[in-house]
């Protein structure tokens, strides 16, 4: 495979030089469109870097990669394959003996090139994620929190993306070697591609800058901090000059483009990489985000070329707009034009919607006290309660929970949570106002009633 793939780096042709000046404003126009403060990117070949760029930041500013740590994880752990030291049918448990699921025997049957391709079974959110747990043994950790899980399909009979698989693999890359994940991928993939400006620990994290997320449209700056537990599958981070590395070895020898699992509309999920068609080409990408940064990286093997891209911002409400910009420079380098994104206006004004219905809740409770009539009380209660499960509801709909609105989309999560007290307060305080008119009204019939059966009282006589 490795000599096939050395033959046609040969044999391919170069990329002719770039129209630089159509990529060099289209991206202007998506930095500005975006709000992005600091924006690097590259276009690869082969042999190297043909052109690139960094504006608000700097080629060798390191940026938290998100799940474009995958393909790195997977080159690890094709690594060892390559050795001998594993093999990719085997079961999970033939190297990490203490793997445990809440169904036994699927977690026996699940094998190493399940989890690289999302076949295990296991669910999106099998696994909480971002746990930011630095600890020697968080990997470990979040792998045996898995133990009360139950998988959603049977191993090997659907692709589900889930960042729990990439979490098993980084924990049986630990009990392989008997290192920490980190130190076997600075040995195994980073250090030979010669990264130098790279962050896999909380000490290579402090060369980090903040990243941002937005808040009502606006960029604003914002530092997590560095989640060890979460390097297999979102948390590796890398300089522009170090990513370039990266995707110029993956043209010519591209581990991951082997072992594709269909994950439907003619795409397919290989070893940490996606593949679909961009405009008839072929193209084999990874995209990723943290809370405050993107990624892309972009390749079109049979073209020789490829495109990276960092953003020091991230929403999931904005991600089809940042996504656009690699596949749009594709575009352009083939001479093709960019291609609209569109679906992105009703999420961008659900934070605004938020924030006006938090103002009518609060309006609504400091009008509370007033008094009304038993049915205006009902429906003021039934409002408040309906609100209140409607913002519930949104984190699941979006694909999370209000925990993770509140770190990834504060804009969000904010509103949500003030929606829920509210209405959940205005519906407590009309339903104790309607206790009330309730009370009022049988204190009222027993005075009735008392005075109806009460004998007349005749006055005192003096002498």
């Amino acid at each position: 495979m490795r000599l096939l793939a050395l033959l046609l780096a040969f044999l391919l042709p170069v990329p002719a030089p770039l129209v630089t000046a159509d990529i060099d404003s289209y991206l202007r126009g998506y930095q500005a469109a975006n709000r992005i403060p600091g924006l690097a990117w590259a276009v690869v070949s082969r042999d190297g870097v043909l052109r690139q760029g960094a504006w608000g930041t700097t080629t060798q500013t390191p940026f938290l990669i998100g799940s474009v740590s995958k393909p790195f994880t997977a080159t690890a752990v094709l690594r060892l394959a390559e050795t001998g030291r594993i093999h990719l049918d085997d079961p999970v448990r033939a190297h990490l003996p203490w793997f445990r699921l809440a169904d036994e025997a699927a977690a026996a049957r699940i094998t190493v090139r399940q989890l690289l391709t999302h076949t295990s079974g296991l669910a999106q959110w099998a696994s909480r994620t971002d746990r930011f747990d630095n600890s020697r043994d968080g990997l470990a950790r979040s792998v045996r929190d898995l133990s009360s899980v139950r998988p959603e399909h049977p191993p090997g009979a659907a692709h589900e993306y889930s960042d729990a698989n990439y979490m098993v693999l980084g924990a049986m890359v630990e009990q392989v070697t008997g290192q920490p994940f980190s130190t076997y991928l600075h040995r195994a993939v980073l250090d030979p591609l010669g990264m130098r400006r790279v962050v896999t620990t909380p000490a290579e994290a402090s060369a980090l800058p903040p990243g941002h997320r937005y808040w009502f449209g606006h960029p604003r700056p914002f530092d997590a901090g560095y989640d060890t537990s979460g390097l297999p599958y979102g948390y590796l981070g890398a300089d522009l000059e170090s990513m370039t590395r990266f995707a110029s070895a993956m043209l010519t020898d591209c581990p991951g483009c082997t072992g594709w699992a269909d994950i439907g509309g003619g795409s397919r999920y290989g070893f940490g990489w996606r593949e679909s068609r961009v405009d008839g080409v072929r193209a084999v990408w990874h995209a990723g985000a943290t809370p405050g940064f993107f990624a892309h990286v972009v390749l079109a093997p049979e073209a020789g070329i490829g495109v990276v891209l960092l953003a020091d911002v991230y929403s999931p409400l904005r991600d089809p707009a940042l996504a656009a910009a690699a596949f749009d420079v594709l575009r352009l380098i083939r001479g093709g034009a960019p291609q609209p994104v569109g679906g992105a206006a009703l999420l961008d004004a659900t934070p605004y919607a938020l924030a006006v219905v938090v103002v009518l809740l609060g309006v609504l409770l400091l009008r509370s006290r007033r008094k009304r009539r038993t049915a205006t009380t009902v429906c003021w209660a039934l409002t408040g309660l309906a609100l209140a499960g409607a913002a519930a509801a949104l984190p699941p709909v979006l694909g999370g929970d209000l925990g993770q609105a509140l770190l990834w989309t504060p804009d969000l999560g904010w509103p949500i949570s003030a929606v829920i007290t509210l209405g959940g307060l205005v519906a407590l305080v009309h339903l104790g106002g309607l206790a009330r008119i309730r009370l009022r009204g049988v204190r009222d019939a027993r005075s009735s009633g008392d005075a109806r059966r009460r004998p007349g009282v005749e006055p005192s006589l003096r002498p």
